[in-house]
């Protein structure tokens, strides 16, 4: 395996799949903002139940609009380094405070893309770790400044401001219905994607 490494960022150029051998866990994120959180945490915290170094895809999917049953992995197109939406050295930082060997890496989109993380990874995962992982994402200072000048905008303070992210237009609504197909093979219950009844 060819790896390089630039300001602390590997390269990776294999076509390895996701998951783990002795020495590192890897993975891929896909989809939208609240898949990427949870298979981001999910992947931590497995590999830091199993005590091997992880290595974190360095993007963020901006458009993880699914237009079919496929995921959406990251693309020179898609998406954007993690450190420009959330704050890699608080991050990384926060993660080695807790004992989590990790580090960032990008992709070589030329070659076949490490699997996406999916749901099993999120039920095997240790909660508690999950959870701490989640507490570490922060704000990219840039992001941070957006965030305040919106805040300001709104006049009194907004300390306890709750932001509401609401999808509604054709492509969630086909997405759903998808979703809900889903059920009819498997029998779960996924009746959640526009509200519960």
């Amino acid at each position: 395996r060819n790896k390089s490494y630039n300001d602390g960022v590997a390269v990776e150029n294999s076509s390895a799949l996701r998951g783990m051998n002795k020495s590192v866990y890897r993975y891929n994120i896909c989809n939208g903002l609240s898949n990427q959180l949870l298979y981001h945490s999910a992947s931590i915290a497995i590999a830091a139940s199993n005590k091997i170094r992880v290595e974190i895809p360095d993007y963020f999917i901006v458009n993880g609009v699914q237009e079919s049953l496929e995921n959406v992995l990251p693309t020179e197109r898609n998406s954007v380094p993690f450190s420009q939406v959330f704050d890699s050295k608080h991050f990384l930082a926060q993660m080695h405070s807790l004992g989590i060997e990790a580090t960032f890496v990008t992709f070589d989109f030329t070659k076949e893309q490490i699997q996406c993380a999916d749901m099993s990874d999120v039920m095997r995962a240790d909660a508690q770790i999950m959870l701490e992982v989640i507490k570490a994402f922060k704000p990219s200072p840039m992001m941070q400044t957006m965030i305040d000048q919106i805040k300001e905008s709104f006049g009194e303070d907004q300390t306890d401001a709750v932001c509401l992210h609401h999808r509604d237009g054709q492509d969630w609504h086909d997405h759903c219905d998808r979703w809900k197909a889903m059920s009819r093979s498997d029998g779960v219950y996924r009746g959640n994607c526009l509200g519960v009844p």
